[in-house]
This record gives structure tokens, sequence and C-alpha cells, in this order.
């Protein structure tokens, strides 16, 4: 055992040297400076809809990028104050209509946006977009009616619990508040339902209503998060750290990145710190939201990528669901489309692993064959109406060749040996610009 220890140590050492003493390739070196000096990662789309544009969208995308949140601090708390002071005053016109109304005898109702329909979004903008009140589908929830006055119920609840958090300038997840009341809402996914259907009604994104998301997502690489309370989240750390549930309560960040590279997976994510890639690939941000992500990762990645100017790249499975997990990222998703102006990252690239790196990198015995639901998830995707634009052309175009062949496989097998994915397959990848979106 002792001598097993020493072997391992010695391995450890002479791992380290070899990142000490390590150089890049030159030419991985200039790409990266390439990437780092591009102007389209901004999230200003290239093309603009032929369509009047509201007022709210023609600010959104004049909207400069703040790179030191610090100095606006004191604007920002007050303009929160009066935000919260606006909120509160719609739940309280809410729920005052909704008591005259049964005073008077006649049955209340709650009219929402109705955000299970693609045909509801809007997408000339670069990513899904929820129609306005006045050109959406909408669904109207009545009191009397027995099929809706659960989720009626469950509605005014969390608009009662909001009114509460905002009054006493206190926040709680999601989770925590199941947990409060889990006779009420029996499931996680009614309560989530629930507050969704609160933001649509107040127009306001969760985070500005008190109630906040459960991080999952890790982050590594050359940079600090400096937080409103105070504290500093140093994230060069081994093996990355969680990254802050409360994403606007960060106030600034230091980096000398010059990328970011998204990885769909933890086990991609750890092997890539194990083999040294934050020396092999700097200067460099690895972030992971586990899977597929969550709300809070999705509003990290928006707000480095706007507020520092990088370019971020994104590494998932050459599978319908990887496929679908970086659409989420750069596009947005159905369920949160009334929030994507805060977390669809629309300059976000594909780096792989895409079809070609599939069909000439993976052995055959290493393809699997794509499963019956893997090919129901490939025609929903292949009929997203945001792929039928130039950008959205050649990913397109990626699945419906995978759907023809029937055929995927997942990163570890793209690149099966050590080291050789930070070493040989992100760096070429890199060099060659060969990227999707």
């Amino acid at each position: 055992m002792e001598l097993m220890n020493k072997d391992l140590l010695t391995l450890k050492i002479n791992m380290n040297k070899d990142l000490i003493s390590y150089k890049q390739d030159p030419a991985l070196v200039a790409a990266i400076n390439k990437l780092y000096s591009r102007n389209d990662a901004m999230n200003v789309p290239s093309l603009l809809p032929e369509r009047k544009l509201d007022f709210d969208e023609v600010q959104r995308l004049l909207k400069p990028a703040v790179v030191n949140k610090v100095d606006s601090k004191p604007i920002t708390v007050q303009k929160g104050n009066e935000n919260k002071a606006v909120i509160i005053k719609k739940i309280e016109n809410i729920l005052k209509n909704i008591d005259n109304s049964a005073e008077r005898g006649v049955s209340p109702k709650l009219v929402i946006r109705n955000q299970r329909l693609w045909s509801n979004c809007i997408y000339d903008l670069d990513r899904v977009t929820l129609k306005s009140m006045n050109s959406a589908k909408t669904t109207k929830l009545v009191y009397s009616n027995n099929e809706d006055k659960t989720r009626f119920n469950m509605i005014v609840f969390v608009l009662t619990k909001i009114h509460e958090l905002l009054s006493k300038n206190i926040t709680v997840t999601r989770r925590e508040l199941f947990y409060q009341n889990v006779s009420r809402f029996v499931s996680q996914t009614k309560l989530d339902t629930a507050v969704r259907d609160a933001c649509c009604l107040l127009e306001t994104p969760p985070w500005s209503l008190g109630v906040v998301a459960t991080a999952k997502g890790l982050i590594a690489g050359p940079i600090k998060i400096y937080n409103s309370d105070g504290s500093i989240l140093d994230c060069n750390v081994a093996g990355g750290t969680l990254i802050p549930q409360d994403i606007v309560g960060i106030t600034k960040f230091e980096t000398t990145a010059k990328y970011i590279l998204l990885v769909e997976k933890d086990a991609i994510f750890q092997k890539l710190l194990d083999e040294g890639a934050l020396i092999r690939l700097a200067p460099v941000i690895i972030l992971t939201g586990k899977g597929y992500p969550d709300v809070c990762t999705r509003q990290l990645l928006y707000r480095l990528v706007c507020e520092l100017r990088l370019q971020a790249l994104a590494l998932v499975d050459a599978d319908p669901h990887g496929y679908e997990i970086y659409l989420t990222y750069k596009y947005g998703s159905l369920a949160q489309s009334h929030l994507s102006d805060s977390l669809a990252c629309t300059s976000l690239l594909l780096l792989g692993a895409s079809y070609q790196d599939l069909m000439t990198l993976v052995p055959t015995p290493a393809r699997l064959t794509l499963t019956a639901i893997d090919r129901r998830k490939l025609t929903a995707l292949i009929n997203r109406p945001y792929l039928n634009t130039p950008i959205g052309g050649p990913i397109k175009e990626d699945l419906r060749r995978m759907l023809e062949r029937g055929l995927k496989a997942e990163l570890e097998a793209v690149v099966p040996y050590s080291v050789a994915m930070s070493d040989s397959y992100i760096p070429s990848k890199i060099i060659a610009a060969d990227f999707l979106g």
C-alpha cells in the first residue's frame, strides 16, 4: 500500500511538472485571441426583423453591457426598491379584482398567456420570446370551473407568498417553498407551474419576486465573482465550485479568461479539469449545468457573455438530448419563453460533438442506434421554428442527417483516450473554427 501511495504521489508530481512546463500550440493561441476579438458575442441579432419592434424590444437591443456593476450599485438598489413597490401594487390589484368579483357574485378569473404552444412565441430576435398579451393565445382560469380551481388557488397562494417575500425583503428557493407547503402542491412540478404562471401575470422574472432557483451548475477557471453581500467567490479551485444561487446579486466579475467552454455533463467537466484543461486550453472559463440546464446556470452564462464580451462554445453529446441542451442555452425554452431576454445566449456556438464528428471520429462499435424516443425528439427539434434561419439551418441539417442514419454517440466515444480532449479534439476544433450556430 505504501508503495502504491508513493507511485501515486510521483505520478501527481510528474503531471504537475508537465502542466507547469506546458506550452500551448501557437496556432491555438492565435485562434483563442481571434475568439476573444469577436464582436458578435453581444447577443444582438445580425439581422433585424421586418416587423415593427416594440419599445421594450428596442431598449433591450440597445442595452449596453455593464462591465463593472459595483459603481452602479446604489442606483441598482434604488431601482430594485422601486420595482418591488410596483410588483407589490400589481399583486394587490390582482387580489383586489378577485375579491371584487366574488363580492359581486361573479366567479373570479385569471387570464394567462399560454406557454405550451410554440405558435405563441416569436423567433425573429434570435431567441424564443413569448408574444405580448395582445397577440398571444391565452388561457382563462375560472374559479367556478372544477378543472381550473386547483391551479387558480395555487397561483393565488404564490402571489400572496411573493407579496410577503417582497414586503419583508427576503428570498426563498423553490425547493424550500415546496417543502413548506407539500400538502398544498403535492409535487415540485405543480409549484414550478404556479410560479411560472405568477411570473407571466406580473410580467416579471422569478428572481425579482423573491423566489430563486436552486443552483446545480459548476464553474471553474480564472474568474472571481463579487456578490452584493460582500462575499467573493474564487472559481480557480480544484474540481470547480458551485455557481451562486442569486445571480442578480452578483455585482462584478474579474477574469483573465478569453472565452467560455460550456460543457453538457459533469463527467466531462471533471475529466477536463483532471486533464489540466484550465492550463492546456487557457485562458478559459469552464461551465456546466450538469445535464439539462437550470435557470441559474443559463442566467450566469448570459451575464458572463454579455458583460465580459466573451465568446462561449458548447460541448455536448452527439445525440438528440445533447443538441436540445445546446438549443436551450442558445435560443431558450418554451416553458421559460417569458424569461428569454435574461437567459438565451444567442451568440453561443456549438463546438461539438457534431454529426460530422460522430461519423468521422467515433469507431463503428461505439456508435449507438437511435431509440424510438430519440427519433421523436429529433423530429420535434427539426420542427422548431427558430431553426428555419441562416444560422439555424446547418444545425437543422445535422439533426436531419442524424435521423436519417439513425446513429448517435456520447462525447466519451468521440474522444476515448486520456488527455486527447484537451490536447487534440478541442484545440483542433478551435483552430479550424469548426463551429455551428
